[in-house]
Order: C-alpha cells, then sequence, then structure tokens
C-alpha cells in the first residue's frame, strides 16, 4: 500500500460509551498510528466514515481529529484531509493506561522506568538539600507505617519516588515521573497487592531504605544500583505474576 493511499475500513474496536468519546476515539486511531496499521504520510478516512464506523457523530470525530493534531499524530489539508504525520508520535511523549494493559508494552515501560529512576536516583544524590533529605525520610516512614494496606501502601510508595525524583532539582526528571506514577499506579498497585504478607515486602522495605541511604551519603553510584536493583526486582516479580496467570489449570 502505498503512503498516501486512503484506508477505507479500519478495524477499530467497539466504543465502551465512556464520558468522553473523543478521548476513546482519538486513543483508537493514535493505536494504530502506533502499531504502524495507518503508515506515515497516509490519508486517514473521512469525518463522515469516520462517524460511520465509530457510530457517532461527525462533531464527535471532528474533536478527536482536533485532539490528535494538537498531539502530533496528524496533520490536516484544507480541502484534502487528514493525514498521519511523518513524525508521528515524536512531537509529543505520552503513555495511557490502556497501552499497559498489553504485558509487552508494560515491559517496556518498566524498561524505560528503570533507566530513568536509577539516574534520578543517582542525580539525587548529588543535588538534594538537607530539607528534601528530611521530606525522603518522611515519605519512606509513611511507606514503612503502611506494609498492611496495600492500597495506601502503594500510593505512599509512589510518593516516596516522587521524592526522589524531586531531589534531583531537575524539573523535567519531575514532570516525567509525575506522569509515570499516573500510567503505572495501577501496575504498582497490583504488585503492592500481591507481596502484602509475603517476603518480597521486608525485601521492598530493604530496597527502600538502600536508596535512602545512598542517596544520603552522597553515594551517586550506590544510589543508582540500589534503585535499579528495586526497580527490576519489581518488573521480574510482576513478569512471574503474569507467567503463572497465563499457566492451565492442573
Amino acid at each position: 500500500m502505498a503512503a498516501t493511499d486512503l484506508v477505507t475500513d479500519p478495524p477499530f474496536g467497539n466504543l465502551a460509551r465512556p464520558d468522553n468519546l473523543p478521548d476513546e476515539i482519538a486513543l483508537q486511531i493514535r493505536g494504530k498510528i502506533l502499531s504502524k496499521a495507518f503508515e506515515p504520510g497516509q490519508r486517514l478516512p473521512t469525518e463522515l466514515e469516520l462517524s460511520q464506523s465509530f457510530g457517532v457523530s461527525r462533531n464527535v470525530v471532528r474533536e478527536a481529529i482536533a485532539r490528535l493534531k494538537l498531539s502530533g499524530y496528524i496533520e490536516t489539508r484544507r480541502g484534502v484531509g487528514s493525514f498521519v504525520a511523518t513524525d508521528a508520535g515524536q512531537q509529543h511523549f505520552a503513555l495511557t493506561p490502556q497501552e499497559l494493559l498489553r504485558a509487552d508494552a508494560l515491559e517496556q515501560v518498566y524498561e524505560l522506568r528503570v533507566e530513568i529512576e536509577a539516574g534520578a536516583a543517582a542525580l539525587a544524590a548529588r543535588h538534594r538539600t538537607e530539607a528534601q533529605l528530611a521530606t525522603l525520610r518522611e515519605a519512606l516512614a509513611r511507606v514503612d507505617a503502611s506494609t498492611d494496606d496495600w492500597r495506601i501502601g502503594a500510593d505512599r510508595a509512589i510518593d516516596f519516588h516522587m521524592a526522589v525524583g524531586e531531589a534531583t532539582n531537575n524539573p523535567y526528571f519531575v514532570r516525567l515521573l509525575g506522569h509515570f506514577s499516573r500510567v503505572i499506579g495501577d501496575a504498582v498497585r497490583t504488585l503492592r497487592y500481591s507481596s502484602t504478607g509475603t517476603d518480597r515486602m521486608a525485601q521492598v522495605e530493604e530496597e527502600h531504605h538502600q536508596i535512602l541511604d545512598a542517596i544520603a551519603a552522597g553515594d551517586s553510584i550506590a544510589a543508582r544500583l540500589a534503585m535499579r536493583r528495586h526497580l527490576e526486582r519489581g518488573m521480574e516479580r510482576r513478569k512471574a505474576m503474569l507467567e503463572e496467570k497465563g499457566k492451565p489449570a492442573q
């Protein structure tokens, strides 16, 4: 198929009729673009065709197209139509919880998280202030106090990781880690739920304290390694859970 050929019958999924239809439609089209089902330079179906495909009004489709245009995934040409941008997805970094429903995507995001947060821990060890170190200690104390409640424990663990990001004194790390905390929150809570009451919780507590100790000591190498070890073990546990879930019942 040539790059400019029109897609006439895209295999979109059914809409669940959420509160915000334009967002769901934009998400489905964005997914087709990221998976290369819609190629760069390819013309999308018309507003009428999309509205018929999704079973919504043209105004709803128009709003979805506007969202995709704003985020750099498509470009419109007056009198011609909407086309997949040649650099689709490269202008704006974004992750959505829906993407993380796939095990392979979640693993890739965790791999990215490992690299980013390990670097953040190293920077925090070099740049943290005494006030930020006190905040880290308080955040970790709250995590330690919530080991029996997996919901609260998960939220407080995320707060601790965000405090590490704050201690980098780099606003871009803070923004990026904030984005991660929003989209992987469910995965973190699942891990916390499965770990509560097991030996893994004691290991998690020890790993958190190793991260804090390295940051307090100003040891960027140890902080990087401690954070990497902590997140990689979490990723390994998540993979083991998914593999166990996929096994046929004996």
